[in-house]
């Protein structure tokens, strides 16, 4: 047996309780490999749809490998965005997801602003990303503007995805996990050879949980949440000119609907004495008298065909998935309310049903060249049948008709049909004009066409007197209750490198972002100036809002020293945003809205090292700064100068790790990590009472690997039990609807590969 000589390092590490999950750019963390040769990997990323070293990749991006994954027990986005700088990650139980980068914000009911494109396909939604991963050979995360290359909604960053792809034999793996609140999660993936040049993997997982918080007036357990999910993939390859891969991927989930808390100044609950909001205060129980409810089906089939004629490759990708999801709960604030009309308690229920196809064919020029191209078409049609349904809480519980009209009970209704065509040429170059200075050139040209129309009943709502029909109720015909809008946009994107060294280099960039505009429910702002009496002064909200666009500039640098044993990659950027779209709620209407904010400004910057020490010490860490401002808003003056929305001001990452060779088949790795966020606000107004102080969150993993191909872990989140709010929705200057962080959580897991 070999002498255990780093005990008292162990301990140094989990009592000084600071690290950090590898931060992207140091995804190497496949530290089997690194503690025997005790330097860092060298990083292949396809950022640019290309493999290339990430040293040489003028783009800001972070690594996670298929080891790291492992490593640090990454089971769902939450645990690599929340610990990658300058990103700030939101999700709630019902669905929802928002990846911020850099200060430029995804919101409610528009479209993200970071691209997810799994197998080279781009998603046509962030919904179905956020779900539990399994079978991931690598994740990048690309921060500033990739338009140019991914397309729409790429204008703050994108999301890389690559699943694992069968090999030559037969492998797999089984994770099975237990943890406080009853969470159970399973997973398990296979792969191997059918045939000569064809192979297969079948991935699955499994989760449920309980969730920390209970309704002190129901008993559920508002954030509980299930999902089973499957991926099957055939790969054809005999190392001929020709390759297919087909992936089919299905997830199914539900759990409770809406868990938020509010705080209403005049309306004390719990330890909220209702005098002022305050954004730090979460003590505050879950009262409401209604069981949420939340149920998801999706499901996704690409196709992807290469053809290499030797020169180029020319590449074809076919997707479609359909994505079906309802929630339901209480309707703010959320408390106990007599049931029926005179009481005046009501439920909110929403339904989507999205449906979407995309198409892309690209040729490729052989990466060997010093002169390279890539040129290309991407087509998209998206439909999403989506409805929104207030009704009177009338025996404290949601009505069994989700998205249908109840004449006795339906307060408000609202059925729009969405409909998007887009189409986009690209095209990229990249030239060497000398063996260490690179020249990069890309462009697209985006079309979006964009309808609506409202389908809701024009019937007369016997509880208001007027139609269902928001369009019709303001003297529309019904047949001319639809709008239409093409947006357009040309999004370039240059850049220039030089290699200081084979493991060092330098670069400069500029681009432009897009994201479309769209359309609100036919006839919000009518309805919204009719429920203020008619007075439009402080009503921002429009029946369409315009596209966002963004430019960006960027300077960056990336290093190995020390025979590859210490990296350092930092950046420094620079973006402005027009129509900046943002979120806003109306309770008076009931309506879930989109506003634009003329202009935003962003600057800051990124950094993160990642750190091979004598004795297989493995240190890393990440530090991003933005500062962001409102420069100006037409809807409301005041708000000019304001801290822009929806972004950490600063974001901390530090931590540790090493590996512990007990004996020649036992290894002990200890894993300690903290991230620290600063300070956010939430809406452009900066309402006082609703910016959120910063938070550090701790959280630490022992694992005990053998040899043979198995491992146990016990693994702990939010050791030292913040109480904190993940989001916070500003309704009204005097009314907040929050969203409570997790509390402390720890389990056992066991893994073994084959």
């Amino acid at each position: 047996m070999k002498a255990i000589n780093n005990l008292p390092l162990i301990g140094l590490i989990l009592s000084a309780g600071i690290a950090l999950p590898a931060t992207a750019q140091d995804a190497a963390s496949a530290q089997s490999a690194q503690s025997r040769t005790n330097m860092l990997e060298d990083i292949v990323v396809t950022a640019t749809k290309r493999n290339e070293n990430l040293v040489k990749v003028p783009i800001s991006v972070s690594v996670v490998t298929e080891a790291a994954i492992a490593e640090r027990g990454i089971t769902r986005p939450a645990d690599f965005l929340s610990s990658t700088p300058n990103v700030t990650f939101v999700e709630d139980n019902a669905g929802e997801a928002y990846i911020n980068i850099r200060g430029q914000t995804s919101v409610r009911n528009s479209d993200p602003n970071v691209a997810i494109v799994i197998d080279g396909v781009t998603l046509s939604s962030v919904k179905p990303f956020n779900q539990d991963l399994f079978g991931i050979q690598q994740i990048e995360v690309l921060k500033g503007p990739q338009s140019a290359l991914y397309g729409r909604n790429a204008a703050a960053g994108a999301i890389v995805i690559t699943t694992k792809k069968p090999g030559d034999t037969f492998e797999g793996n089984v994770v099975a996990a237990y943890g406080n609140f009853n969470t159970a999660r399973a997973s398990a993936s296979v792969s191997g050879p059918l045939a000569p040049g064809l192979g297969f993997s079948v991935a699955g997982a499994f989760r449920d949980t309980d969730g920390p918080f209970t309704n002190i007036t129901t008993g559920e357990k508002v954030q509980r949440f299930q999902n089973s999910s499957g991926r099957a993939r055939l790969v054809y390859d005999n190392d001929g000119p020709f390759t297919a891969d087909f992936k089919l991927t299905a997830h199914r989930s539900k759990g409770g609907g809406s868990a938020y808390n509010a705080q209403f100044v005049g309306l004390p609950i719990g330890g909220f004495p209702g005098t002022a909001l305050d954004a730090n205060n979460t003590d505050m129980p879950f009262v409401s008298n209604v069981n949420g409810a939340f149920a998801e089906k999706f499901i996704d089939a690409t196709f992807k065909a290469e053809y290499d004629m030797g020169w180029a490759k020319i590449t074809s990708i076919s997707s479609y998935n359909h994505l079906k999801q309802y929630f339901g709960s209480d309707s703010p604030p959320y408390i106990p309310q007599d049931t029926g009309l005179a009481g005046g308690g009501t439920v909110q229920q929403y339904t989507y049903d999205d449906t979407n196809y995309s198409q892309e064919v690209r040729l490729t020029s052989d990466s060997a060249n010093r002169f390279r191209w890539q040129v290309g078409f991407y087509i998209l049609r998206f439909e999403r049948d989506q409805t929104s349904k207030i009704g009177l809480d009338t025996n404290g519980s949601l009505p069994a008709d989700r998205d249908t009209i109840d004449p006795a009970t339906t307060v408000s209704y609202s059925n729009p049909l969405y409909r998007t065509t887009s189409y986009a040429p690209f095209a990229s170059v990249q030239f060497d004009v000398t063996d260490q200075f690179h020249i990069n050139l890309a462009g697209r040209y985006d079309t979006e066409k964009r309808s609506i129309r409202e389908n809701a009943s024009a019937a007369i709502n016997p509880l208001t007197g007027v139609s269902y029909n928001n369009c019709v109720a303001q003297g529309t015909a019904i047949a001319d209750c639809k709008l239409s809008r093409t947006f357009k946009q040309f999004e370039p994107k240059a850049s220039i490198s030089y290699d200081i060294a084979s493991t060092a280099s330098v670069y400069a960039s500029y681009g432009k972002g897009f994201k479309s505009g769209g359309f609100n429910p036919i006839g919000s702002r009518q309805a919204l100036i009719d429920a203020a009496g008619g007075n439009a002064a402080n009503i921002y909200v429009q029946d369409g809002y315009n596209k966002e666009v963004s430019t960006s500039y960027e300077v960056g640098a990336k290093a190995r020293f020390f025979n590859r044993r210490l990296s350092i990659n930092a950046a420094v950027f620079k973006t402005d945003i027009s129509g900046a779209q943002q979120f806003q709620f109306q309770p008076s209407a009931g309506l879930q809205t989109t506003i634009s904010i003329d202009k935003v400004k962003l600057k800051g910057f990124d950094v993160d090292f990642d750190a091979m020490l004598p004795m297989g010490l493995h240190l890393f860490g990440g530090y991003g700064y933005t500062h962001g401002r409102v420069a100006q808003f037409a809807g409301n003056l005041l708000a000019n100068g304001n801290v822009a929305p929806g972004a950490f001001k600063y974001t901390l990452n530090l931590g540790a790790s090493q590996n512990i060779d007990l004996t020649d088949k036992l290894t002990l790795v200890p894993r300690v990590e903290v991230n620290r966020y600063g300070a956010i606000w939430w809406d452009v107004d900066n309402f006082a009472g609703t910016k959120r102080d910063p938070l550090t969150l701790l959280k630490a993993r022992l694992s005990l690997k053998s040899a043979n191909g198995w491992e146990i872990s016990a693994y702990g989140d939010n050791l030292t039990n913040e109480k904190y709010f993940q989001e916070v929705v500003p309704l009204l200057s005097v009314f907040t609807v929050n969203y409570r962080g997790p509390t402390r959580s720890y389990g056992l897991e066991a893994r073994i590969d084959f």
